[in-house]
């Protein structure tokens, strides 16, 4: 029985009501609802936030559902990812009792492992002391500056949004320095030089600004300046994405990318001193531009074959700049190292340098190997560190720039995440360990593999029940991501899954599908090449094939398959959901596109056209608009039931199209439910900070794809 049919008359007064501001032939009369904090819009969202929690609250599962998680996030805390700085270590805490986080530090002892964790911030008491709902959006790399890493400029997020307040913050004391660096709220990318200068691009005033809403003018930002007023040292075209900063090692040195298209860069070094140095390197890197690096080098990773001072390397390569001073300008650039046929370099499992070393996680028929490539007399060689099994994702969380320590993180969909420390001389040790959240010796893990509509094989990971409720039947997540070279790793009830919710799912004998669809990273650039621009819809057709491949193979049917996705994910899941309604029977899209002839006028989306095209050019918008999920919705047609969720203060897609792609299917005779928060930003599905959003997605989900008939395990 499906427990939400009784709302069919309220989505029918939505429809009704609807049809009055626009018309489902144009959709550009949806576009009131762009602007997040428009009154008309806002109250629009607002309103139909109402009727879906309203709704989604008063089923019979949802109370005991919502006191489920929130016993498994009591229990189950994920493991925070540790930053080796210096004489101390560093994380973010975040657990039930403290979804904003607590930022710790530890002492080293002499074998170079965290001691015990002090708090130093607690996050939400800040927040509620400045009367703001402050988020800190903690990043490892360029925050603190080495090698002492006492000071870090940390950064807070208003309601979850991109714009950071910037403030100085002392990491041995616990205080904010008084007088120290400051910004107002606003969009901003930045490294330390020294202790007494930072490299900023900003949009603070009438600085300029790139299309996609980023600083275009690079400042150096002297101690007790005005950083408004800072002297602009470099200015980016206003046709750039944005301006990137990263810092290697304790060298006073900050690497500037000129991000041009997120597949396009242009690499330059910025001293102390404020000089700007272009580094000839080629223009065609991944993943984002500059990997990492040493005090002598910088590392990178071309994208195609290239020629550099007369010699020729293949795609893939990772490359290293050179900046010692009596090194020959013919050799600064070396090649680290050249992947081997069937290897791709997994860097979303995570890479790190060390004061010598730089590590390189090398995947190979879905097993991981963790390699060191280290500086010498004869160039650069490589080693084995560690190696991994399929299906596990191995990374390293952190290396130190002042010794060769390293954290090993270990996780898995069936592996709780660990971390390992592992000194360069003496014992390891794990340093955490996640705790088991449900019964994994009743699951096993498969790869599998699809054949997409082009005979291109697909592989898929499927995590199933060893023993179903009822075979043939199985009720079935699936999800992915498939856009700017982006992989998503297994990971123990990850974020990118839904966190601990996805352990309520398992308990009741749900499985998860996770396709490697073209546009990934997973098979290397040219897999991710494929999908690109007006290529899209291969993207789609790979993940609607594994979907047709888990119905033919008897595994479960489409009555019982949900599809679920955030950012491009949500996008690709309001693709699939709308080209082949027959194949789902319930899709969440979180955070999505969804109008993706406007998409470079909403928020950030000019900063994407190098990967989805330009719709302003006619050949390129009918691409578009042959997938565009609010132009693909058909009147008459019923579509499978959709959650859509955002956050008011997303400002990095904006919650404009997911807005628009809820309106469009209130227009149409199935069911669709709208939740935005207010506060959240992109990253708004987060079990720890909303347990009562991600409580309702799991009752949508349950209740639609499992019904009465599939008793959950406390059941049998």
């Amino acid at each position: 029985m499906n427990r939400l049919r009784p709302y069919r008359a309220s989505i029918a007064a939505i429809a009704a009501a609807l049809i009055a501001t626009a018309s489902p032939a144009h959709a550009d009369e949806l576009e009131w609802l762009e602007k997040h904090d428009d009154p008309k819009a806002l109250g629009w969202a607002r309103e139909k936030t109402a009727e879906a929690k309203a709704a989604l609250m008063a089923l019979p599962g949802y109370q005991g559902i919502l006191t489920e998680l929130q016993t498994v996030l009591k229990a189950n805390a994920p493991i925070a990812d540790m930053a080796l700085m210096g004489p101390r270590a560093v994380r973010l805490f975040r657990d039930a009792a403290h979804p904003k986080g607590l930022l710790q530090i530890a002492d080293r002892g002499k074998d170079g492992s965290p001691g015990a964790w002090r708090t130093v911030l607690d996050v939400a008491a800040y927040g509620k002391a400045a009367g703001k709902p402050y988020a800190l959006n903690w990043g490892y790399g360029s925050s603190c500056l080495p090698p002492a890493y006492d000071r870090c400029l940390l950064g807070f997020s208003d309601g979850g949004s991109d714009e950071l307040a910037l403030r100085e913050f002392d990491m041995q004391t616990g205080d904010f320095v008084a007088g120290g660096f400051s910004t107002p709220a606003a969009r901003a990318q930045f490294a330390w030089l020294d202790r007494d200068n930072v490299v900023i691009a900003h949009t603070i005033g009438a600085s300029p600004k790139t299309a996609a809403g980023w600083g275009a003018a690079a400042r150096l930002w002297k101690r007790g300046a005005d950083v408004a007023s800072a002297p602009v040292i470099f200015t980016a075209p206003a046709t750039d994405a944005t301006l990137q900063f990263t810092r290697q090692g304790s060298a006073a040195r900050a690497i500037m990318t000129r991000v041009i298209d997120y597949s396009t860069f242009e690499i330059h070094s910025v001293d102390a001193a404020g000089r700007v140095t272009k580094l000839p390197l080629p223009a065609k890197l991944k993943p984002f531009g500059p990997l990492g690096g040493t005090d002598r080098h910088a590392l990178f990773q071309l994208t195609e074959p290239a020629t550099i001072n007369g010699r020729s390397y293949p795609g893939e390569s990772v490359m290293a700049y050179d900046f010692a001073a009596d090194v020959k300008d013919a050799d600064r650039i070396q090649l680290v190292y050249a992947p081997a046929e069937g290897e791709v370099i997994s860097f979303f499992s995570g890479y790190a340098s060390s004061k010598s070393r730089v590590f390189l996680p090398v995947q190979k028929s879905l097993k991981t190997i963790i390699k060191a490539a280290s500086f010498g007399a004869k160039g650069w060689s490589v080693t084995s560190v560690v190696a991994g099994e399929a299906g596990i994702d191995l990374g390293v969380a952190s290396a130190n720039a002042a010794d060769e320590d390293i954290i090993i993180r270990r996780t898995g969909f069936l592996v709780p995440t660990s971390l390992e420390f592992r000194p360069a001389k003496g014992a390891s040790r794990i340093l955490e360990q996640g705790q088991h959240a449900f019964d994994e010796s009743r699951y096993t893990v498969e790869v599998k593999s699809a054949r997409s509509k082009d005979g291109t094989p697909v592989d898929y990971y499927l995590v199933r029940p060893n023993a179903p409720v009822r075979a043939g039947a199985v009720p079935t997540l699936i999800t992915g991501y498939g856009a700017f070279g982006i992989t998503l790793t297994p990971s123990y009830l990850g974020r990118a899954f839904g966190g601990q919710a996805l352990k309520l799912w398992f308990d009741r004998g749900g499985a998860l599908a996770l396709p490697a669809i073209r546009g990934g990273g997973e098979r290397g650039q040219a897999w991710h090449q494929a999908a690109i621009r007006e290529k899209r819809q291969v993207s789609y057709d790979d993940f609607i094939a594994v979907t047709e491949d888990l119905v033919k193979s008897g595994f479960t049917q489409p009555k019982h398959i949900g599809v679920f996705g955030s950012s491009n994910g949500g996008l690709l899941s309001a693709v699939v959901a709308t080209q082949r309604p027959d194949l789902y029977a319930a899709a969440i899209s979180d955070v999505p596109l969804a109008d993706m002839l406007r998409y470079p006028k909403i928020a950030m989306g000019a900063a994407w056209m190098d990967e989805y095209g330009d719709p302003s050019k006619p050949d390129v918008a009918e691409k578009l608009r042959a997938y565009s999920p609010v132009h693909n919705v058909k009147p008459g047609v019923t579509y499978p039931p959709f959650l859509v969720t955002v956050s008011t203060t997303d400002n990095r897609v904006g919650p404009g199209h997911a807005r628009k792609l809820a309106a469009r299917l209130m227009e149409t005779p199935g069911q669709t439910w709208l939740l935005e928060d207010e506060e959240g930003g992109h990253g708004v599905s987060d079990p720890l900070a909303r347990p009562d959003i991600m409580a309702m997605r799991m009752t949508f989900l349950i209740d639609y794809l499992m019904g009465d008939d599939i008793p959950s395990e406390r059941e049998k």
